[in-house]
């Protein structure tokens, strides 16, 4: 009955965040974290964001219109909106991220890693685009597991996995 309870009342918690006035986009590309211990910000500058349409066999064009700079600590528990766009209709079959620099921060200290030339990172996922549904897509960027400490600075391994998609009508 307890677990019930808290279920129900996290529902409840998460229902205000989800809402959102209505887009005219039939994709929304949205990021979330993970919990990080003793790291107090993580900035991460995506340049780029392209998806792989499955039918054509090819990749789109970039759908950010200008590199976006985001602290994946503060989304712990929260998402942000990276992109929302008109795609064609077509099954989608997967995602790449361009990054360019990372920026961690502790309360010791801030270490940056420029990423030259910038990384790219695939992630398989599968959704389809028809006229009548849209489609929210949820990242999990794990920034704890991304960052690797060697005892003297960091590494970044990006984390990324496909949190949930999610079609609505």
């Amino acid at each position: 009955m307890k677990k019930t309870i808290l279920a129900l009342a996290a529902v409840f918690l998460l229902l205000p965040s989800g809402c959102s006035t209505k887009s005219s986009a039939n994709f929304e590309l949205y990021l979330t974290d993970a919990p990080a211990h003793n790291i107090q910000h993580v900035y991460v500058t995506i340049d780029a964001i392209y998806l792989r349409n499955e039918d054509r066999q090819t990749w789109t064009d970039n759908i950010l219109t200008e590199p976006k700079t985001i602290d994946l600590i503060p989304l712990r528990g929260r998402e942000e909106r990276l992109a929302a766009l008109e795609l064609p209709p077509g099954t989608y079959s997967g995602l790449k991220l361009v990054i360019s620099r990372v920026e961690i921060v502790t309360s010791e200290r801030t270490f940056t890693i420029t990423l030259n030339p910038p990384l790219t990172i695939t992630i398989p996922c599968q959704f389809t685009v028809t006229g009548q549904t849209s489609v929210k897509m949820t990242l999990d960027f794990d920034a704890e597991r991304s960052l690797l400490w060697n005892g003297m600075n960091y590494n970044f391994a990006p984390f990324i996995i496909v949190k949930n998609v999610v079609h609505s009508r």
